[in-house]
């Protein structure tokens, strides 16, 4: 049942914690410096965020985490989409480490997340953007023999191990396999994330790096990651329409700001209708991720997903628009704004996969 209440306490507390920590790490000059480093550096602020209790916060008490609901991330995840972070919270915690949590058994995925959680190791899953494998899987002795290449894996630079969703004929499974196994290349997608090409070629795993069985865990993975790049679009398209209607007030045009012509402020009052359209979005796939039908969850996911996508491609295009050309710039926050929702809308499967999932799943 869909409720789409106001955020408690608790997550008011958790966002206002974010928007000091974006305020105080992440202005344009500190992020054009984390930029300028190698993609295979750890992350600038991932023990802090740790320390923050934020990595541990969407798991389950009984792994380590500290049991907080969706809908009690969605703060979070807003600020920190409007704040432009770089590190890979999404693919690390709500994707990997989420999918973890279901898989293992209790006591097991408890250590296999204290390091991660702590934030000393980055971990990802090495899959399709929906959790489908592309790496196949050879009984070896009591292990697998693998081979396949996952040619983009966000967060995957930094890793110290993944996570490899692979085919063995017989069901899904997962390989963990200690990135000085694979081939890793790091490279920064257009918007700055981290991400990495991994080949898996000639790769032995052992019984004790072996799990089968996973794909509920990995459906619940792609659910919470798709979630979390929701929640992160809405707090993007809001820092946007916001970067635009304080531009429009400075701007002159004609001798006055532009923000008083009549037909910037019928494109602004449709920025904002479309920022609003996204976060009711977020908060009804917080709520939805609590659905114990998996069609009419992933149903909503799905629909959530497109309308999304139209929201952020509507408001990213009227925000170049009335910034004019430097609107595609380094030099503002805008461009950085638009590039990473561009990514954003291709991250946990694209629209036309949402559309046919949605259409099946009818």
């Amino acid at each position: 049942m869909i409720r789409f209440g106001l955020p408690g306490e608790e997550a008011r507390l958790l966002q206002d914690t974010a928007e000091r920590f974006v305020a105080d790490r992440y202005g344009l000059a500190q992020r054009a410096v984390m930029l300028a480093r190698p993609p295979q550096e750890a992350p600038a602020h991932w023990r802090e965020m740790a320390a923050l209790g934020w990595l541990a916060a969407p798991l389950p008490r009984g792994v380590g985490g500290l049991g907080m609901a969706p809908v009690h991330l969605q703060g979070l995840l807003e600020t920190l989409g409007a704040g432009l972070i770089l590190e890979p919270y999404g693919p690390a915690i709500m994707n990997c480490a989420a999918t973890l949590s279901r898989l293992l058994p209790r006591a097991q995925a408890a250590g296999a997340l204290a390091p991660m959680l702590a934030g000393d190791r980055v971990e990802v899953l090495a899959a399709s953007p929906m959790g489908q494998a592309l790496v196949q899987a050879e009984p070896e002795g009591d292990g697998w023999a693998l081979s396949g290449t996952v040619p983009l894996v966000p967060g995957g630079a930094a890793a110290h191990a993944f996570w490899v969703a692979v085919d063995c004929g017989a069901e899904s499974a997962l390989a963990h396999v200690p990135a000085s196994k694979a081939q890793v290349r790091g490279f920064r997608l257009v918007d700055g994330q981290a991400a990495a090409s991994a080949c898996f070629d000639g790769v032995s795993c052992g019984p004790r790096a072996c799990f089968t069985g996973a794909a509920d865990a990995l459906a619940h993975g792609a659910d919470m990651g798709l979630w979390a790049a929701l929640a992160e679009t809405s707090g993007l398209i809001g820092a946007l329409c916001r970067a635009t209607l304080d531009h429009v007030k400075l701007r002159q045009q004609f001798g006055r700001p532009i923000g008083r012509f009549q037909v910037v402020q019928h494109r602004m009052a449709d920025m904002y209708m479309h920022t609003e359209e996204a976060r009711s979005m977020a908060q009804l796939t917080a709520e939805a991720l609590e659905e114990k039908d998996a069609g009419v969850r992933r149903r909503l996911l799905s629909a959530a997903r497109v309308k999304t996508d139209a929201a952020a491609r509507a408001v990213l295009r009227d925000a170049v628009q009335l910034h004019g050309g430097m609107g595609m710039t380094d030099e503002l926050a805008v461009g950085h704004m638009v590039k990473r929702l561009l990514v954003l809308a291709q991250t946990g499967g694209s629209r036309a996969a949402h559309l046919k999932r949605f259409q099946a799943s009818g």
